[in-house]
């Protein structure tokens, strides 16, 4: 077969394969995530507090699934802000973390990127210094989770849900974002970030990832 003839047929299957998913995509039924809520208000040393959020967070979101809580510990003088945003592989849209914070009138001063270890495993996290109105700098940090493949990268957040869906199954993606008051101590608030999600990353699977919610 001519090499001509070989990349015709190659864009013809692509084609048609894509078409397929997105078919399958868009009749698929959405994933219902009943235990998204009950996410644990104490997380370790952590007692966490709902904020309550208007309705047009929720509307500009475009998902139900989504909640804002701060965390104190004992252990430590900062608390941190907690949210976290999760989708099916219906319609996932995340929204940009900087461009949201500079939306509601906060300034971001700087972004940057962060090496976390935690219990010998690193992870890439995406890092904002917001000065927010009336009140003090915040540290930052947030990240994307599909089904226990981690990434700042929302393309990868494409590529990975699109794998999953070439062999037949579904998928779903979290945002996860931590927050805590920036002082000149920049070691101790990244300390306490640090401690936070230690203690949060292990709780995560059974409230998001997609095979231990539709069990």
């Amino acid at each position: 077969m001519k090499k001509s003839h070989l990349k015709y047929l190659t864009v013809i299957t692509l084609t048609l394969l894509c078409s397929l998913i997105v078919h399958r995509v868009e009749t698929a039924q959405p994933i219902r995530n009943d235990k998204f809520f009950s996410f644990p208000l104490t997380i370790g040393e952590w007692t966490g507090k709902e904020i309550a959020m208007i309705e047009y967070v929720y509307q500009g979101i475009e998902t139900p699934y989504l909640f804002l809580r701060n965390y104190h510990s004992p252990q430590h003088r900062l608390p941190v802000n907690f949210s976290i945003v999760w989708f099916d592989d219906r319609n996932i849209a995340f929204h940009a973390p900087e461009a949201c914070m500079g939306g509601v009138g906060n300034q971001v001063i700087e972004k940057s990127q962060k090496q976390v270890t935690l219990k010998g495993n690193e992870y890439c996290l995406d890092t904002l210094i917001v000065q927010m109105p009336g009140q003090s700098k915040q540290l930052v940090w947030y990240f994307f989770d599909v089904d226990g493949y981690i990434t700042t990268s929302q393309t990868d957040i494409r590529l990975h849900v699109l794998k999953k869906r070439l062999v037949g199954k579904r998928a779903s993606a979290s945002f996860i974002r931590l927050m805590a008051p920036f002082t000149d101590d920049q070691a101790n608030v990244e300390q306490t970030l640090t401690t936070f999600l230690e203690a949060l990353l292990p709780l995560v699977p059974q409230y998001t990832y997609t095979d231990m919610i539709r069990i």
